[in-house]
């Protein structure tokens, strides 16, 4: 979902109904969460790359951010944590990061939201997720800026200073985050908002739908099934 370099250019999955991508991305990223079999957690990058392929290049930006979290596994690997474990969750989190950027990443934000409420998601979250969605971009967009200004005006090669500086623009961007936050409050309710965005997107679910409920249905238990027996072998 971003809207910079990052950003997905084509979606595939475009003619399904948006309710069906939404739950057979949860089936397919809780089986790859839990599973505990190599082969299938590989399967699941190795299809899921393949169906990116018009998009590796933004795939893999993407993948190196994801995979900078899984680093701290492989860093605690000498001090106690088995490499077994580290390749494991290390494969659950890019499976499930794939399966999320199939599924659910090229949808616009309102298709998000939309579906979210048709699901039965409350809508106190739903509306949490599109004010913040929103309000993150320009959170960055505005850091951007105040770092580019920063280094415009070079500061002192001192490294305190240095990081003070740093510090000054994290706290006048959380602060004006705050006093924004509170000005848009007061703007919605005295416009009468009453916490819930309309549903803006029109569902229409059809046999494919359904077909690919179920075989996302039957893969995960699948991969659960093996994940387990393989496990407890």
């Amino acid at each position: 979902m971003y809207l910079d370099r990052l950003e997905y250019k084509k979606d595939f999955l475009f003619p399904l109904d948006k309710r069906c991508r939404f739950l057979s991305a949860a089936l397919l990223i809780i089986a790859a969460v839990y599973t505990t079999n190599l082969a299938a957690l590989s399967g699941i990058i190795g299809f899921c790359v393949l169906l990116l392929s018009r998009e590796l290049r933004v795939t893999f930006l993407r993948l190196t951010q994801v995979n900078m979290m899984t680093a701290a596994l492989w860093l605690t690997a000498p001090f106690g944590f088995s490499i077994d474990s580290a390749l494991l969750y290390t494969l659950r989190i890019n499976a499930a990061a794939l399966l999320y950027m199939i599924f659910i990443v090229p949808m616009s934000v309102s298709a998000i939201a939309s579906s979210m409420t048709k699901l039965k998601v409350p809508e106190k979250l739903v509306s949490l997720f599109i004010l913040s969605y929103r309000y993150i971009f320009l959170l960055g967009e505005r850091l951007a800026t105040m770092l580019v200004s920063m280094r415009l005006r070079s500061p002192e090669n001192s490294t305190f200073r240095l990081w003070r500086s740093f510090a000054a623009v994290f706290a006048a961007t959380t602060a004006r985050a705050v006093v924004r936050s509170q000005k848009v409050s007061l703007a919605m309710i005295s416009r009468g908002f009453d916490g819930v965005f309309p549903v803006t997107v029109t569902f229409k679910w059809k046999a494919r739908d359904t077909i690919l409920l179920l075989l996302c249905a039957g893969l995960s238990a699948l991969a659960l099934y093996f994940g387990i027996k393989g496990g407890s072998a």
